[in-house]
C-alpha cells in the first residue's frame, strides 16, 4: 500500500503513523454514530469547526500547545500535541495532525511549523476559511499511552474522531485525529 492509499484508507492517520514509527499499538478503536456519542464529548466533537476554539468555549480558558513529536517534509508538516488549558496546563486533548504545507502561504506557514498556536486557532487568527469534514467519531479504550498524556490512570473509555480540514476548494489542508480528556 502506498503513503497516498494510506492516508485516503487509514481512518486513524497520522496517528497510526506516529503509532508504528515509535514501535507502540494502536488502541483498540470502535467507530460510533456521532448521535449515540455521550455528553459533553457529542457537543466537543459532533460538528464542522475547529476543535480549539469549541475547547476554550468549554473549558473557559486559552488552548496552549504541548508538542510531542514533529516530523517535516517539503510539503508536510506532521505533529503529535496534547492541547492544554492555558491558566492551569491541564491536558485536553490529543492530537497527531499532518498539515499540507503546501496550501498555506506565509507567513502563516511559518507560524503553522514554529506550533506556537493550534491549527485552528491560526486558521482563525488569519482568516483563514475552511470546514470541517469528520470521517468518523470513536470510542476508544485505554491504552498506556493516552492514559499517560492525560496524567489519568484507569478510565472506562476515550472519544475523539477522525477530521479532515479543506479550504473552500476543496484542497486538504489537514487530516486529523483528535483525542478528548476523559
Amino acid at each position: 500500500m502506498t503513503a497516498a492509499t494510506t492516508k485516503e484508507t487509514d481512518l486513524l492517520y497520522p496517528l497510526s503513523l506516529f503509532r508504528e514509527r515509535d514501535d507502540r499499538p494502536l488502541p483498540i478503536v470502535q467507530i460510533i454514530e456521532g448521535d449515540v456519542m455521550p455528553d459533553p464529548y457529542r457537543g466537543l466533537l459532533v460538528h464542522h469547526g475547529d476543535m480549539s476554539s469549541r475547547l476554550e468555549e468549554f473549558y473557559k480558558a486559552p488552548m496552549r500547545l504541548r508538542v510531542l513529536h514533529v516530523e517535516q517534509t517539503e510539503r508536510a508538516y506532521r505533529r503529535e500535541v496534547i492541547l492544554c488549558t492555558q491558566d492551569t496546563g491541564l491536558p485536553v486533548e490529543y492530537g497527531a495532525i499532518e498539515i499540507n504545507l503546501d496550501a498555506f502561504v506565509e507567513p502563516l506557514r511559518t507560524e503553522i511549523v514554529e506550533a506556537s498556536l493550534p491549527l485552528g486557532g491560526l486558521l482563525n487568527k488569519h482568516g483563514v476559511r475552511y470546514r470541517s469534514e469528520p470521517r468518523a467519531y470513536l470510542r476508544l479504550l485505554p491504552d498506556l499511552t493516552l492514559c499517560k498524556q492525560f496524567g489519568c490512570e484507569a478510565c472506562a473509555a476515550f472519544f475523539g474522531r477522525c477530521n479532515i480540514l479543506r479550504d473552500e476548494s476543496g484542497t486538504v489542508l489537514a487530516r486529523i485525529v483528535e483525542v478528548l480528556r476523559p
